[in-house]
């Protein structure tokens, strides 16, 4: 949503109105709540009005209104600082660790977005 003026209510709504077999991702979202409050970024105070709450959250993924049919995928840099509320079977069905990238790996990509190159 643009402005940023995303609260629980329109968290729902988006998440709600994409299509079935669609796939989602929330990028970074140890960066969203500490513990369960809302981060600022400097830019929001008490005259933005309501943000996403970490209940709405929980509800936006698995609530009553919640849809099924859908893939989310969450990232973090930082499980250890994510809620378990957050982590429990049916919010996250599985926890994938990305270690970092072979040397194979890494010349492929590189392959990939650089065909015409001459380099190794």
């Amino acid at each position: 949503m643009a402005g940023g003026n995303l609260n629980d209510d329109s968290l729902n709504t988006l998440l709600n109105s994409t299509e079935v077999n669609s796939i989602i991702l929330l990028e970074d979202i140890d960066a969203i709540f500490h513990g369960r409050e809302s981060v600022s970024d400097g830019r929001r105070g008490n005259e933005g009005g309501p943000r996403v709450t970490f209940s709405g959250l929980l509800n936006a993924l698995d609530g009553v209104r919640s849809q099924e049919g859908r893939i989310l995928i969450m990232t973090t840099n930082h499980k250890d600082k994510l809620d378990p509320a957050l982590l429990r079977p049916g919010r996250a069905d599985r926890c994938i660790e990305l270690g970092n990238a072979k040397e194979s790996q890494l010349k492929g990509l590189f392959k990939k977005f650089f065909p015409d190159s001459t380099q190794e």
